[in-house]
């Protein structure tokens, strides 16, 4: 599945392959227009007892099965995804820690997100239905000029034709042939 990619006051927050966003970047995109100070690192909002409540209870409701374990939040020390990753509500939520203006931001973003999928997933089903549609239509035309052609219906009907001229008075055929020209 692709997880949406969202820009927040012009910084992209990345998101990794379990759906989970970098809170990191949501820091950097609330200090860019200053509405969060560097002590409002994500590092110190999960410390909040609860926040670790809150994650618990994401945890329990997203697991898969008894052996794989969903975890809606992930810290990840070093490497290229270094940072504090978690599902859209704790972003959310992380927003609001910081700022209620910049909560009102990140929720808008995501909506805007979900309903730009939606509207992207509507006119790929009216497109899929247009491409079926035609194909069949054009479907009928091969089958009907697949008779017509060599060997077919065309071959019948002017086999018909030359039988009724070979039954028709030599003179009346030049009469005729005369005519037509």
């Amino acid at each position: 599945m692709t997880y949406p990619t969202v820009i927040v006051n012009g910084v992209s927050v990345r998101v990794d392959k379990d759906g989970r966003y970098n809170l990191n970047d949501l820091h950097a995109a609330a200090v860019l227009k200053s509405e969060a100070s560097e002590s409002q690192k994500p590092s110190k909002f999960i410390r909040s007892s609860s926040l670790k409540r809150f994650v618990r209870a994401l945890d329990a409701r997203g697991q898969k099965s008894p052996l794989e374990q969903y975890q809606s939040l992930s810290v990840v020390n070093g490497g290229n995804q270094q940072g504090v990753w978690g599902v859209e509500l704790l972003a959310i939520r992380y927003a609001a820690w910081i700022n209620p203006e910049f909560e009102i931001r990140v929720y808008e973003t995501f909506r805007e997100a979900v309903l730009s999928g939606i509207s992207h997933m509507n006119n790929l089903n009216r497109l899929d239905l247009l491409i079926a549609t035609e194909t069949e239509q054009v479907s009928g035309c091969a089958r009907t000029m697949n008779k017509w052609g060599r060997g077919g219906r065309k071959k019948l009907l002017n086999n018909a034709r030359e039988r009724i001229i070979e039954q028709m008075d030599p003179d009346m055929v030049t009469i005729m042939q005369n005519s037509a020209a």
